[in-house]
């Protein structure tokens, strides 16, 4: 029976030495002894670490099977005394392709904290919530994500990894084209929404910044996608090729930041590129018939480096016609875009080109400081490929207007001096959207 306690009120005096009731003496009763209450649970109480990192991984699309591969190769590494790794994860049924019935089948979004664990079959990390609508492709669900990890898991600094499909600036689908402000990143194939360039910007802006950001999609190590995140982080990973659907290095780049929490964002980005130059030159990865890129970037300098490249444009809307056009139809292209060249080669082979002398400098000056100042680390397994790459388009795109690229600078004018001077007219023949592709 539970204990049940019955107050009873009727007078009492206070004497010197305690309290009586009325007729009756207190002295010499044996007082017993107060039952023990539990202490309430204490409450949740963040602690600082060094670093937390998120995770925002978008599985709602074909990517499914790789969202939870690399959920799982997190555990191997797992959150420490000095790191956290928090994840959110969608997952759908009824996608195009992809679709995996496995952990459970679960759908929606959840949140996790990752914890150590060696079986890569199954996510044994808690699950700190669950919601079963949420829009992955809304710049809105990102900037709460960083904002609820930021206040749960405070650190001295902070990493985001963006994971899923990317097409450099544009829209994955190209559907979605009329929609370029609200389309671009992370396609989420339940509710259609892709977040856009300028929303990546917003959700960092919105959520006080990180200071390293991986953006781990096709073809986003662009010039206008970097310009665009340069006061939001102090460095960027990203690829300027497509990347393949299944690529392993979080075990070991997390596990190099547990073992050395310290590190600045510097040299956690430089360890992104090692590892996954390690996953295909040490570890076998399959590079799905590609020439795979990574790189990392210093985001202080791409301000003084668009200024640079800015003044090497202005000279090179006077260059010999027959430059500009070797320059176009030979520089390296990535994934599924031929207007999407290596900025350096570009550059290069106009330099290499032309007869004037100034603008032989000025391209000279701008992949000096392309090598020396913006790039922290790049790796390819070709020659040609840099580690930035820059629109050189066929016909010009009007959604590159809406670019900070392109409201600061002037290569959007160049750009349109190169469509139409040296386009192809004729339009691509339509394709499947990039997101039923492998690759992300």
């Amino acid at each position: 029976m539970p204990a049940v306690l019955f107050l009873s009120l009727f007078p009492f005096t206070a004497g010197a030495s305690g309290f009586d009731l009325p007729g009756m003496s207190l002295d010499g009763i044996k007082a017993s002894p107060a039952p023990e209450v539990p202490a309430p649970a204490a409450a949740f109480r963040p602690v600082l670490k060094e670093w937390t990192v998120m995770y925002f991984v978008n599985g709602k699309n074909n990517l499914e099977s790789s969202a939870l591969m690399d959920v799982n190769q997190m555990e191997l590494a797992g959150s420490t005394d000095k790191v956290n790794i928090v994840v959110e994860m969608g997952r759908m049924n009824g996608q195009s392709e992809g679709d995996d019935h496995s952990e459970g089948d679960w759908t929606g979004v959840r949140r996790y904290l990752i914890v150590k664990d060696a079986d890569t079959d199954h996510i044994a990390s808690p699950v700190l919530e669950r919601r079963a609508k949420t829009d992955m492709g809304s710049w809105k669900e990102l900037k709460g994500f960083i904002t609820w990890a930021k206040t749960r898991y405070p650190a001295r600094r902070y990493a985001l990894v963006l994971w899923d499909h990317g097409n450099g600036w544009k829209p994955i689908d190209p559907d979605n084209a009329p929609h370029f402000n609200d389309k671009g990143f992370s396609l989420d194939e339940e509710s259609g929404g892709e977040i856009s360039t300028p929303q990546i910007g917003l959700a960092l802006k919105a959520a006080g910044g990180v200071n390293f950001l991986m953006l781990d999609g096709c073809n986003m190590a662009m010039a206008s996608v970097a310009y665009e995140l340069k006061n939001y982080a102090e460095a960027l990973t990203a690829s300027e090729e497509s990347e393949p659907g299944v690529v392993v290095r979080y075990a070991q780049f997390l596990g190099m930041l547990d073992a050395k929490p310290t590190m600045g964002a510097e040299e956690f980005a430089a360890n992104t590129v090692r590892t996954y130059r390690d996953n295909f030159t040490l570890g076998g990865g399959d590079t799905e018939g590609m020439k795979v890129t990574q790189s990392a970037l210093r985001l202080s300098k791409m301000g003084a480096f668009r200024a640079k490249l800015d003044a090497w444009a202005a000279a090179a809307v006077k260059a010999e016609p027959a430059a500009l056009s070797y320059a176009k139809k030979n520089a390296k292209i990535f994934g599924e875009d031929p207007e999407y060249k290596d900025l350096y080669n570009f550059v290069e082979l106009v330099g290499a080109s032309t007869a004037k002398p100034e603008l032989k400098a000025l391209g000279a000056e701008v992949m000096r400081l392309m090598k020396s100042d913006l790039m922290i680390e790049n790796w390819a397994q070709d020659e040609v490929s840099h580690g930035l790459s820059i629109y050189v388009p066929d016909a010009y795109d009007s959604l590159y207007d809406g670019l900070a690229w392109s409201k600061d600078g002037v290569w959007d004018d160049f750009a349109k001096f190169m469509a139409a001077n040296f386009g192809d007219p004729k339009p691509e023949p339509p394709s499947e959207a990039r997101a039923n592709r492998p690759a992300r």
